[in-house]
């Protein structure tokens, strides 16, 4: 999304979920996307929209997956997207990397994401070098 551009992705990401699906992350700040605890913030969709979208709108914002990691059994799928995010996509560097990790549940017609947590990647944490190559 760039700053000031059109309307956000929640429609998207409305559309990808389970009705009661859960959005959780560590806490960031909303105005610099670092983090300021490591306990996790839990929000349904439309809370997490809510909270994301100003900061988008007005800093830009674009993830990309750059590696992803996935297990099923049966009806259920985990995925660890592994991504980098970027203000503008033409940016040189990303302001930050870390991972995705999704549930998600499959009704015998389409996977529905039933949650996803993620981390971003720190001095401490860096993506492990396993995780940066697509599977």
């Amino acid at each position: 999304m760039k700053p000031g551009g059109p309307p956000s992705k929640g429609s998207r990401l409305r559309s990808a979920t389970a009705r009661q699906a859960g959005v959780a992350g560590e806490n960031v700040d909303p105005s610099t996307a670092l983090r300021t605890s490591l306990a996790p913030q839990i929000l349904d969709i439309d809370g997490f929209i809510a909270r994301v979208e100003p900061f988008f709108k007005e800093n830009g914002f674009y993830e990309k997956e750059i590696a992803r990691r996935t297990e099923q059994f049966g009806n259920i799928a985990h995925v660890w997207s592994i991504y980098e995010s970027r203000h503008n996509e033409d940016d040189p560097e990303p302001f930050m990397r870390g991972i995705n990790s999704i549930q998600l549940f499959n009704d015998g017609k389409r996977w529905w994401i039933v949650n996803i947590y993620w981390q971003q990647e720190s001095a401490e944490n860096p993506v492990p070098e396993k995780y940066l190559t697509l599977n």
